[in-house]
């Protein structure tokens, strides 16, 4: 699965700009997975009830809640709209009015003219200016950290879908609690001969490898 991801106008942006350093981080990382997954845990990407079309990226970072607003275009593709920090337990009503009039526009622009976006227009530019391009050392690190990222949610997913805790996974697959918890946590290194054995042995799962 390669999703591509586009900002709608720059609401994305200018919600992302004020973040602090390690909210963009995880959002990046969130952004990462929804791109490359192919069905992505509804604690990421959810639809909004009663919204037709209308889905929010989900983002935590220590006790705070973000959300960002987006719509799927042609399978493929998904549009990123408003963003904000999200402060009580009920979702503004004005944050999903805005986003739902910037989905409309975005459909009726579409129409128009696909190529009425400023500077920043997909997510891919986002990353190199951040980054660098592929290869930089830059690129390098923020590459490691996303897909490890990617590794310790899918992993949690599997273990809490199959009724595990990371101990019997650990007796399952022939390592240590320790590994596991490591890898759900995204930290260490992850030699994937062992990654396989816990996928493989441990939850009944083949993992497929893409070269790009």
């Amino acid at each position: 699965m390669a999703r591509q991801i586009i900002f709608h106008g720059d609401y994305f942006i200018d919600f992302y700009k004020e973040l602090d350093l390690k909210v963009k981080e995880k959002l990046k990382y969130v952004l990462e997975l929804i791109k490359q997954v192919d069905r992505v845990p509804e604690k990421f990407l959810s639809p909004m009830t009663g919204y037709d079309g209308l889905f929010e990226v989900r983002i935590e970072y220590q006790s705070n809640i973000y959300r960002v607003f987006c719509c799927f275009d042609e399978g493929k593709l998904i549009i990123l709209f408003n963003g904000f920090q999200k402060k009580t337990q009920k979702t503004p009503k004005n944050e999903i009015e805005k986003a739902m009039r910037l989905m409309k526009e975005y459909f009726e622009q579409k129409n128009k003219d696909m190529t009425n976006y400023k500077e920043i227009k997909t997510f891919e530019e986002l990353i190199e200016k951040e980054h660098g391009k592929i290869g930089s050392d830059s690129r390098n690190e923020y590459e490691e950290g996303a897909q490890m990222f990617i590794v310790s949610e899918m992993l949690k997913e599997a273990r809490k879908t199959a009724n595990l805790t990371q101990e019997q996974l650990a007796i399952k697959a022939g390592t240590k609690k320790s590994y596991i918890s490591k890898i759900e946590n995204a930290k260490g290194n992850i030699q994937l001969s062992t990654l396989i054995r816990i996928f493989e042995k441990g939850l009944n799962k083949k993992i497929g490898l893409t070269f790009l």
